[in-house]
């Protein structure tokens, strides 16, 4: 670490002292010096890590106990890793395990680095933030301030993560009479099934593409922020979601819901949990796995077949949706029937029949979600199932034109659910290396590495670096103050 930190003084003081002369004489800025030091301290980091690294391999070379159970097989073996601060590059020994007759680079088990790891974690968790907003391209960018990764490396950073819920940690469960959950999907464009070209169509001739990747967003109250615009806000909302199909995966997410509920809420003092949604039957399924649930047919959508059936009307809609709205809101069934039939009598459309048709059926097949709505108004929150679905999933997955895998649309998805429950990239990955670590402590154990320990004070700044930094120490700045004094005048500026 001495020799990087002495070079760096050395070559840094030459390289800002033709920058300072440059910037006096009017050919550079303040810009190029910060771009200077900018450069030389990020490669200060790399070259550090790069001696720390190559010593540790040294002395694990010269340990005594290393010669109990390793053999030297090669040495100088290259490896490259990309960290934020740019590529590391350093050489190590490779060993036999003398017992297993394994092949190991003791040096990256006790550092934790992974056989075929090409990103740091501090890298890894860059390009996974900025992958989950944007792309994978972008993330790749992001991974260094100066390099980067390929597109195909995020992706498959991606695909590898395995995303858990994040938790919580309270002293004691949260007493909240009503919860709210609003749950919908987004429809996703597939690239393909199993392999490229398998995507099939229907009879009109278009591609039967569709991934149907879900979010269910439990909150517990909506508060008015008070702006001009007038928008609300969400209090204790927790996301969940991902692509689940069939009954059975459908189950499972309510269930993470429930599991969530359990380790949050008192469930004596919890009355009600209120499910909101268009009346899919996945949705449906949440009232059959959460206790106390009851399912809540939202606004928007029986707005959306209200609307539809009545355009035709002309000058009568608003009258028409009046009589279908008073219906609703006293869960007066035959009040819907008799609206629907005098909609039909004066429909000459075909096509708009049926739209009026569509209308009562759906609202007839969820009439105990809209019933609820007249006779507990603990159902009567404001829906913003398709702003969820907006801000977790069209954001990022259909909002362009893009394509997706079903396991990658099913990674982002866990993953933006996963950062916006508060979750940090870090953590996760760091919670994924858990065996690596508990390798590496097992390692420096069997090693008894504490001569390893008493050898870095042979390289440690504080005993080693007695001397003054050319550039930097007070003494050796002569050459600045020459230059200034050598014709360089205020005026010149």
């Amino acid at each position: 670490m001495y020799n990087s930190i002495l070079q760096f003084s050395e070559q840094c003081s030459e390289k800002l002292e033709k920058v300072v002369n440059l910037i006096l004489n009017g050919d550079k800025d303040i810009n190029d010096l910060t771009e200077t030091v900018q450069n030389e301290v990020l490669k200060l980091g790399t070259d550090i890590v790069e001696e720390v690294i190559e010593k540790v391999d040294q002395e694990l070379k010269e340990a005594i106990d290393r010669k109990k159970y390793y053999t030297v097989e090669k040495k100088n073996k290259p490896k490259q890793l990309l960290d934020v601060m740019g590529t590391i590059n350093y050489v190590r020994t490779g060993y036999e395990d003398k017992k297993t007759g394994d092949y190991v680079y003791l040096v990256d088990r006790i550092m934790g680095i992974e056989p075929h790891q090409r990103l740091t974690l501090a890298a890894a968790a860059r390009t996974i933030e900025e992958a989950a907003e944007s792309s994978y391209s972008k993330g790749g960018s992001n991974a260094s301030i100066a390099d980067n990764t390929s597109k195909q490396a995020v992706k498959e950073l991606i695909h590898g993560l395995e995303i858990k819920p994040v938790s919580e940690e309270l002293t004691e469960k949260k007493k909240i009479k009503h919860l709210h959950i609003v749950a919908d999907e987004d429809h996703v464009s597939a690239q393909f099934w199993n392999n490229r070209g398998d995507l099939t169509k229907d009879k009109s001739g278009r591609k039967q593409n569709t991934i149907m990747p879900k979010v269910i967003c439990l909150y517990e109250d909506v508060i008015d922020v008070g702006d001009e615009k007038h928008r609300n806000k969400l209090i204790g909302k927790h996301y969940f979601g991902g692509v689940y199909e069939g009954t059975a995966k459908n189950e499972e997410l309510w269930q993470e819901v429930q599991d969530y509920i359990d380790d949050v809420y008192d469930e004596e003092f919890l009355e009600r949990v209120y499910i909101s949604g268009d009346g899919a039957n996945w949705i449906k399924t949440g009232i059959t796995v959460v206790d106390k649930a009851v399912f809540v047919l939202d606004k928007f959508h029986m707005m959306k077949y209200i609307n539809t059936a009545t355009t035709h009307l002309w000058d009568s809609v608003e009258d028409v949706k009046e009589l279908i709205w008073n219906a609703i809101e006293s869960s007066d069934k035959e009040a819907l029937r008799d609206v629907t039939e005098k909609i039909l009598r004066v429909t000459e459309s075909e096509k708009k029949a049926k739209e009026v048709k569509n209308m009562y059926r759906y609202l007839m097949n969820n009439w105990e979600g809209i019933k609820i709505r007249s006779v507990d108004k603990g159902g009567c929150l404001p829906c913003c199932a398709e702003g969820q679905v907006s801000h977790i999933l069209s954001k990022r997955m259909s909002s362009r034109p893009m394509g997706w895998s079903k396991h990658g649309c099913d990674q982002i998805t866990k993953l933006r659910i996963y950062m916006n429950n508060g979750g940090n990239a870090l953590d996760l990955l760091r919670r994924q290396k858990k065996d690596l670590i508990d390798l590496a402590k097992a390692e420096r154990d069997k090693l008894t590495i504490k001569t390893l320990k008493i050898k870095q004070r042979a390289y440690s700044t504080i005993d080693t670096l007695n001397v003054n930094i050319p550039g930097i120490d007070h003494s050796n700045m002569d050459w600045l103050r020459g230059m200034i004094n050598s014709g360089f005048k205020l005026n010149d500026i």
